[in-house]
């Protein structure tokens, strides 16, 4: 890593979650984009097999993510801040909790509107944690490129020591759950072609990413780059230091031993997955980027994520890149991803 490459790192700092692979099949050798190469870091043992649950149950846990159109109370627009090729603007929804449990709280979007005449395919861009400089950079991009990027600014943080283990789920639900909201507002703007939307994010924001394509139908497709599945697995063997923060503030908070049990009450409280909804989504329509050696998302994770969305017995693959080069310098490639990503977008 040379210094402008450490320092943005210092900068960005992506929490995320990774897995090697190698393609098995002649299938999966063809439907791999690309194998970079770089250092591997040693990684868990992961014990637990992960049990696909049936289409039936899948769409059972759909209802989980149902809202009102009424919860949004209202809708508050910025002037937008006019580029060369693409203009910034704030717009934020009063919503009163899908859930009933926070009240009346404000969500963001950053909408990137691409100047070339519409209505155009838009990407719904989701952060790791709080929008972070690489989220601008990569919605600019896709601006750039063409396409209307809409940042889904997370209404709660991950890392809040203070929210019990049992409320996680509630937290990626209300996160699906804006996003759904954002597509309901880009419906109604002419700029937007309501047949392409998509969906991409990085580290967390993957995991956010594959959540909401596998929940909404309205998302054709989705990309996304060192994210995984096994939410709790993740956090049990994360070397990322402000999730292994928060993992060792609730195992004290919470009176939970060690590790092995902090992963079996988190499989317990948990009942929602982004591995749940692959079943619901076609193989072809998600793109991952797998990287290996991956501290803050063991390979693992990312493997399975991989292995949910395949169906092996037809032949069946996501497209993938496979990157060796860590967490961090995988997620700093994203300008050539992107590029990638809208290829696959158009096909």
């Amino acid at each position: 890593m040379n210094k402008k490459t450490g320092l943005l790192a210092a900068m960005i700092f992506i929490p995320a979650l990774c897995l090697p692979l190698r393609a098995e099949t002649a299938l999966e050798q063809f439907n791999s984009l690309g194998l970079e190469t770089g250092s591997v870091a040693p990684q868990p043992s992961v014990e637990k097999v992960w049990e696909p649950i049936s289409p039936e149950a899948a769409l059972n846990k759909l209802a989980l993510f149902n809202y009102q159109k009424t919860d949004v109370i209202s809708v508050k627009r910025s002037v937008p801040v006019v580029h060369k090729q693409y203009s910034i603007e704030k717009i934020q929804l009063l919503i009163n909790d899908p859930l009933r449990q926070l009240g009346e709280f404000t969500q963001t979007y950053m909408l990137y509107r691409t100047m070339q005449p519409g209505p155009r395919p838009t990407v719904l861009v989701f952060p790791p944690f709080i929008p972070q400089v690489i989220d601008d950079w990569s919605a600019t991009r896709f601006a750039k490129k063409g396409y209307n990027a809409v940042i889904v600014v997370p209404c709660e943080s991950l890392t809040d020591k203070t929210r019990p283990l049992d409320k996680v789920d509630d937290l990626l639900i209300r996160n699906v759950i804006t996003g759904r909201m954002c597509i309901d507002l880009l419906e109604t703007l002419p700029e937007v072609d309501k047949d392409k939307i998509y969906a991409y994010g990085i580290s967390m924001g993957g995991i956010r990413t594959t959540l909401s394509f596998g929940v909404e139908p309205r998302i054709k497709k989705a990309a996304e780059i060192v994210g995984g599945g096994d939410i709790p697995g993740i956090i049990a063997d994360t070397r990322f230091d402000l999730l292994e923060g928060l993992r060792d503030a609730r195992m004290e908070i919470e009176g939970i031993a060690n590790v092995a049990d902090f992963r079996a009450y988190m499989e317990k409280v948990m009942t929602i997955d982004p591995l749940d909804f692959a079943v619901l989504r076609q193989p072809e329509d998600i793109f991952l980027v797998l990287g290996h050696g991956d501290r803050f998302v063991p390979d693992a994770y990312q493997k399975k994520l991989y292995e949910v969305f395949s169906r092996p017995e037809e032949g069946r693959y996501p497209a993938v890149i496979r990157a060796s080069t860590g967490h961090i310098v995988t997620a700093l490639k994203f300008k050539r991803y992107i590029d990638r990503f809208i290829e696959f977008f158009e096909r």
